[in-house]
């Protein structure tokens, strides 16, 4: 079953859609969860979080093309807030994600502006014509490299490379005209 076939799913049988949701992204969604987390408990929180927001957010999926891009972009926020907030409770110091770390969750107003950041942000995203959308998604939100993207989907690493760069530039050129805030969090994904 296709992304359109499963969201017209789950309008139209609710219960059993989400069912078929699940079993055919819940595997990917914990790979995706488990490479941020690194560990199979959080992950799986991590992907029911997921689900859950995909329940309440029930009817902002007429406005998507990819129920499957949908889904990574909220598997991934909520691994990397979980991250954070683990990190946070434990005191460990790690640095592999410390770039997606925008800002302190305990302010409030800058918690409202991360929250719209994202969400802007999932929006362009899913706009991204394919190629570009499955390149992007594989080094942002999977994790791959240049070079097993370019192997995953037949390219060069110049190609993937190049594409890459493109849609860094149509994101950070998105967000240029919301102010200096969003300029400093945009400089994280225009590297």
């Amino acid at each position: 079953m296709d992304d359109k076939q499963l969201i017209k799913l789950l309008y139209n049988e609710p219960a059993e859609g989400l069912s078929e949701i699940i079993n055919t992204y819940s595997g990917l969604l914990t790979a995706v969860a488990m490479r941020i987390l690194k560990n199979p408990q959080e992950a799986e929180e991590c992907v029911a979080d997921t689900f859950i927001s995909l329940w309440k957010n029930i009817r902002t999926l007429k406005k998507t093309d990819s129920l499957k891009g949908y889904l990574l972009c909220i598997a991934r926020n909520n691994a990397v807030n979980r991250y954070h907030k683990l990190k946070r409770q434990s005191g460990v110091s790690v640095d592999a994600l410390d770039g997606f770390e925008i800002i302190a969750d305990d302010d409030v107003e800058l918690l409202v502006i991360k929250k719209e950041f994202m969400s802007e942000l999932q929006n362009i995203v899913m706009k991204i014509p394919e190629p570009g959308r499955e390149i992007f998604m594989r080094k942002y939100f999977l994790f791959e490299s240049v070079k097993d993207i370019a192997e995953k989907l037949g390219l060069n690493e110049i190609q993937v490379k190049d594409r890459l760069y493109r849609i860094r530039k149509q994101i950070k050129k998105n967000f240029e005209k919301k102010g200096d805030f969003y300029n400093e969090i945009i400089l994280t994904i225009a590297r």
